[in-house]
């Protein structure tokens, strides 16, 4: 415990000086045109789509979750398995079934 009260201080000791918080403009606007983009997450690949017509709010944005990529493993895995076993296989891909009925 002291050691960590002697790391905390050094950290306050080291804070700059100025604005904490800084107000910014709200509202990105994305040009127009079709855009997507991908990024490694603990569960998989995590997509972003975005079409944007070039006002304010985009026309359509789609996220595509980790789980609804590995989803499409579950048709070779289970071949050849009892119904019974689905559960267990499921198990193995680590799905959320939230996350992929968006």
């Amino acid at each position: 415990m002291q050691e960590s009260l002697r790391i905390i201080e050094q950290l306050i000791d080291n804070i700059p000086e100025g604005d904490y918080a800084v107000k910014m403009k709200g509202v990105v606007k994305l040009p127009e045109g079709e855009f997507y983009q991908r990024v490694e997450s603990a569960r998989g690949e995590f997509g972003v789509y975005i079409v944007s017509d070039g006002k304010k709010n985009p026309y359509r944005v789609k996220f595509r979750s980790p789980g609804f990529s590995n989803l499409f493993a579950l048709n070779k895995m289970a071949a050849g398995h009892k119904i019974a076993d689905l559960v267990a296989i499921m198990s193995t891909l680590d799905l959320v079934i939230p996350d992929i009925d968006r």
